[in-house]
């Protein structure tokens, strides 16, 4: 027995001793006293202690707190009796949990039976596998629910996949090396399981690389559109500009130039990493064709620049000769607009030979329209513009160059002897062209070919008025703007009455109200006398009104040029776009 235990009993010992003492002298009350506890503890000799070994509890209640009954006199101590060991249960094993499913993990990958197109190599049948998209510019993450290896399974031959046009990763990562314009893949993916050794197959398309067919580098001109043509579905792709100041795209791809200078497009396919090609657009101010600053615009710059403006717009002009002058030269007709359109529009010039700088302006502003057609496309679905720049070219070709510009050498001989070809009027008979017309037609005193009083033996005996009657007759026209030079002034009030004079007045009100040239008002220059317009009111009934450009003598200068253009470009426009 330890000192510990020793030194225990001896107090329970003393203890009894005390209760004895007490009940012999007669207290009773069963209880030890404060001073009787005290002198316990002072009987209890103080040692120091020492390391104990832990043992079971005792069965012996507390002396203190449970109250002892006094024993009698010859009552012995009993003995300490100790408590069992007290018995610790042994812990449950739990037992391990079961692998969870094998399954592919990413979200946008499908589970189901074949579907496998393009595998002629390893084609996995008769089970489920997963499905996948991607771009061959694109790699595409495995993510399994255990840790697995990976190899690639099939493809679209044996040789594809000895030569790895596919690859991947220990951790999973799918690459395609097959990256040329218009070039898919495909590849079946073995993933197993490294916990369980079961198996999945995972079938991936890799679709081609978006191309644009316009190419990497675009050059467009200021105020010029453009279709950008993705071999992608505009649904599928978005479309971002560098620079928004010099270009705008539209949501489909089509390219509005704003300003000269540099952008750049990208075109992505949506929901891709790298599938995306970015184009460089150049944006040029346009040349023009037609030239503002040539001083002496001839038949040979109009011919050039017809066929040019023909070829730059295809599909919304058309050219055709009507009719041939007596030196040869073709009298061209200028359509804007298309051919089958009901309603036709007519402006005609230089019908007086030196009046050629009209020939110029309407040209220029021929292109200027154009330049601006896609805005007008629904105009010109059913009205299109005749324009016809020169109606005396051979008559124009001696007022420039004199009578060597003629070629046929009778004609020059008769036009040498008549002389003035620096402000020749007529063609190259000798015929004033505006007076030939069967309309009002009179014989003067010149009964002979004269630079410009000779109206001709009789009406329509000309080549050229031939040509503009019969283009009228077969054409029939809605309206006909005639320019001629010079005062600014304008000729519109023939002597007709009705519906006719109120198209006149009100086609000449409008004229008027952009250019600001004054309306003249009845007189001999409106009677009928053989003019081209006197013809198409008096005997065709067709609207025409006569714009008499310039405000210095004939033939022009160049430097009438910028004023005419200018008083007269809102009502050109207006004409073409809106009459």
């Amino acid at each position: 027995m330890g000192k510990h235990r020793i030194r225990k009993a001896m107090a329970c010992i003393l203890i009894l001793s005390l209760f004895t003492a007490e009940g012999l002298s007669g207290t009773g009350t069963g209880t030890v006293s404060a001073a009787g506890m005290d002198a316990i503890e002072t009987t209890i000799p103080q040692q120091t202690e020492e390391p104990v070994e832990t043992s079971a509890p005792s069965d012996t209640p507390d002396p203190v707190s449970t109250p002892t009954p006094a024993p009698t006199a010859a009552a012995t101590p009993q003995p300490i009796q100790t408590m069992p060991p007290v018995q610790t249960a042994a812990p449950t094993q739990t037992a391990a949990p079961k692998p969870a499913k094998f399954v592919l993990m990413n979200k946008e990958a499908k589970y189901a039976k074949g579907g496998q197109t393009g595998i002629h190599y390893h084609k996995v049948k008769g089970k489920k596998i997963y499905h996948m998209q991607s771009y061959t510019t694109d790699s595409v993450q495995l993510t399994m629910s255990h840790p697995a290896t990976f190899s690639i399974y099939g493809g679209g031959s044996k040789k594809e996949v000895k030569k790895k046009m596919a690859s991947v990763s220990s951790k999973g990562l799918v690459k395609c090396h097959r990256k040329g314009k218009g070039e898919k893949l495909y590849t079946v993916v073995k993933a197993v399981s490294k916990t369980t050794g079961d198996i999945q197959y995972i079938y991936i398309y890799f679709q081609k690389k978006i191309t644009v067919s316009n190419g990497k580098g675009i050059h467009i001109y200021e105020k010029h559109t453009e279709q950008l043509n993705f071999d992608y579905d505009y649904k599928k792709v978005s479309i971002s500009v560098t620079n928004k100041k010099k270009i705008k795209v539209s949501r489909r791809g089509r390219i509005e130039a704003l300003k000269h200078g540099t952008a750049y497009i990208t075109v992505k396919v949506k929901g891709s990493q790298k599938n995306e090609v970015r184009i460089k657009v150049i944006v040029q101010k346009e040349p023009w064709i037609v030239s503002s600053k040539d001083k002496l615009y001839d038949y040979e710059d109009m011919t050039r620049d017809l066929h040019a403006l023909i070829k730059k717009y295809p599909g919304k002009t058309g050219l055709k000769s009507i009719g041939k002058s007596y030196d040869s030269r073709e009298i061209w007709c200028f359509r804007i607009g298309s051919s089958g359109a009901s309603r036709k529009l007519v402006i005609d010039a230089a019908i007086h030979a030196r009046e050629w700088l009209n020939t110029q302006v309407i040209m220029r502003q021929a292109e200027e329209i154009l330049r601006s057609y896609q805005d007008h496309r629904k105009r010109f679905a059913n009205t299109c513009i005749y324009i016809i720049p020169m109606d005396n070219p051979d008559g124009v070709s001696i007022s420039q160059y004199g009578f060597d510009a003629i070629r046929n050498k009778k004609l020059r001989k008769k036009c040498e002897k008549i002389g003035h070809s620096d402000i020749w009027k007529a063609n190259a008979r000798g015929v004033n062209l505006n007076n030939n017309f069967p309309a009002g037609f009179i014989k003067k005193k010149k009964k002979k070919p004269h630079y410009m009083n000779y109206f001709g033996k009789k009406a329509g005996s000309e080549k050229e008025t031939k040509a503009l009657m019969k283009f009228i007759n077969e054409g029939k026209p809605e309206a006909v703007l005639n320019l001629h030079s010079m005062g600014n002034v304008l000729y519109w009030d023939f002597n007709v009455e009705g519906k006719l004079y109120e198209q006149l007045s009100e086609f000449a009100g409008k004229v008027a109200s952009f250019n600001k040239y004054a309306l003249m008002p009845k007189s001999s220059s409106t009677d009928a006398a053989g003019g081209f317009a006197d013809w198409l009111v008096y005997e065709k009934e067709i609207i025409s009104i006569t714009v008499e450009t310039g405000s210095v003598r004939c033939p022009l200068p160049h430097s009438q040029f910028k004023p005419i253009y200018k008083r007269n470009n809102k009502m050109f426009q207006w004409f073409m776009t809106e009459y």
